[in-house]
């Protein structure tokens, strides 16, 4: 019989050899593959506003998101030697991306292995998390949900166990309010874990365990409130305690709801999209399997989380179906809402491809028993090694290099006081050598931007460098000013960019005079 100190260090051994492949897997293509999208640009702008002038925003900081994962990404760049360490620096934000994959999978495999006590398990759940294209996708990119998924696993491993201490519990509260203070939708986890700690805590200490985990995580998310409370930017302008002077506000951000669909409170918005993205074939970075095969895995752990021998089952499906339901009900859902589910996905399959496992190996001849259980679980497991053997693409498929040359281009052959407009993935690269570079979107809903620095004329805009999320958001948003600089604005040059096009615009001032222009006027294209 194997003793506890000769299991821990075999699964140790198997963590260590997960991560070593994950790694291997993932480094190949991992600064050419996918795309950068205008979401990472502006999760390192952020972390660059951090590390160059200590503010959290290179324009009015509007609390859409907290402000742990830019001082991670600053302190990241900082300790590698700045944010052009990797070359491009989305390269720098993919390789910290690489190390929070590497952790979570080390929780992915720790937390099935404690929930079943079986290696089976925990290698299938670490395997189907390693090579899942959505995982793939976008646990690559630079999102602040991938700096987050370490802390909530590490919360998550903490409270799963035998022998949980007091100490478990107030190291899992930190870890969770880190997660909050990265990421908001991580809130949405708050009522299952709450649940499965008072359902799992000693009963001599219950209450205590639950009001000590609960109120040093409050504490540390309230943190966040305080600070715009301090800054006089929590309560909207005329309100009680709000002032009369304008200024952003987090109360304002957290009841925005995004733009209307229609359904009430926008209930769902965006879900219909974001599932498609998910699950379509035609998407390489989609997986159906995973989506479909983990949901209905989600249903058998919870049959089996009755069993009270196996209520620590419960805990994986109070965290998914709270999960869901809180995007559901938050307004808008993105595609990256995704990612928090798939280490719980990946770990319902795991859990059933181990209790199948283990129950083939219980009731059958010493003879054949591992045999058929090996070859059950293969089964099981063969609509996702197939599907993620047919994902070959995602590995030799270069959808960076065609953003890097456009951002060179400009630099190369435009004026040094260019004003460009930009897809946000070439923010902080562009104002390296082209410091008059905006944003596109803050340059229609920036008031500090569009009416003091361009005085709302296209005419001070020379270049703009598009991409679909550019032209998107113009038209979803109601862009006005972007808009107007869009439609006078010819190409210079487009790169088709593996499907993710990209186009150099120069803004057409024929009509402009003199006086319009307060800031400067471009060189004609070069």
């Amino acid at each position: 019989m194997e003793t506890r100190a000769i299991i821990d260090r075999k699964s140790i051994f198997l963590v260590i050899i997960l991560v070593v492949l994950a790694v291997a897997a993932n480094v190949q293509t991992l600064f050419q593959f996918p795309f950068i999208q205008d979401v990472e640009g502006t999760n390192l702008s952020n972390a660059w506003a951090v590390s160059t002038t200590g503010e959290l925003s290179p324009y009015t900081y509007t609390y859409e998101e907290p402000p742990a994962g830019s001082f991670l990404l600053a302190a990241w760049a900082r300790l590698t030697g700045g944010f052009d360490a990797f070359g491009f620096s989305t390269h720098s934000g993919r390789a910290l991306m690489l190390i929070c994959h590497a952790v979570s999978l080390a929780f992915v495999y720790g937390i099935t292995r404690k929930l079943t006590k079986s290696d089976t398990a925990a290698i299938v759940a670490a395997l189907i998390f390693m090579f899942s294209p959505l995982t793939i996708g976008y646990q690559r990119r630079v999102l602040l949900e991938n700096l987050m998924l370490p802390s909530l696993l590490g919360a998550i491993y903490l409270l799963v166990g035998d022998r949980r201490t007091l100490t478990h519990y107030l190291l899992s509260a930190i870890l969770f309010g880190l997660a909050v203070l990265t990421k908001f939708a991580v809130l949405g986890f708050l009522p299952a874990l709450l649940l499965f700690i008072r359902m799992r805590s000693d009963r001599y200490h219950r209450g205590f365990a639950v009001n000590l985990w609960f109120a040093l995580a409050a504490f540390l998310i309230l943190l966040f409130p305080l600070y715009a409370n301090m800054k006089q930017e929590l309560f909207p302008e005329g309100w009680l305690f709000g002032g009369n002077f304008p200024h952003v506000s987090l109360l304002e951000s957290l009841a925005d709801r995004g733009p209307s669909n229609g359904a009430f409170l926008n209930f769902g918005a965006g879900w219909n999209t974001s599932f498609q993205q998910w699950t379509d074939i035609t998407n390489i970075t989609a997986d159906p399997i995973l989506l479909y095969g983990g949901l209905l895995a989600s249903v058998f752990v919870l049959v089996m989380a009755w069993d009270k021998r196996n209520r620590d089952l419960r805990a994986t499906t109070y965290m998914l179906f709270g999960y869901l339901l809180y995007v559901v009900v938050a307004g808008t859902v993105f595609t990256v809402d995704v990612i928090p589910l798939l280490p719980i996905l990946a770990i319902n399959v795991g859990i059933v491809a181990g209790a199948v496992s283990k129950l083939i190996n219980g009731h059958s001849e010493n003879i054949l028993r591992y045999g058929v259980a090996v070859a059950v679980t293969g089964l099981l497991l063969y609509p996702f090694i197939t599907f993620y053997s047919n994902r070959a693409q995602i590995y030799n498929t270069n959808q960076v290099s065609d953003q890097e040359q456009a951002v060179q281009w400009l630099l190369n052959n435009t004026p040094e006081d260019a004003v460009i407009a930009t897809d946000n993935y070439a923010f902080v690269d562009l104002r390296a050598g082209r410091p008059n570079t905006e944003h596109f979107f803050r340059v229609d809903t920036d008031p500090e931007i569009r009416y003091n620095l361009l005085n709302d004329n296209l005419c001070n805009i020379d270049y703009v460098l598009s991409t679909p999320q550019v032209y998107s958001d113009i038209q979803t948003y109601g862009l006005e000013l972007m808009q107007r600089t869009y439609d006078n604005s010819e190409v210079l040059i487009t790169y088709t960019n593996n499907g993710w096009p990209i186009e150099i615009r120069q803004v057409q001032k024929t009509n402009c005079t003199p006086e319009e222009v307060v800031l400067n006027t471009a060189a004609d294209t070069p």
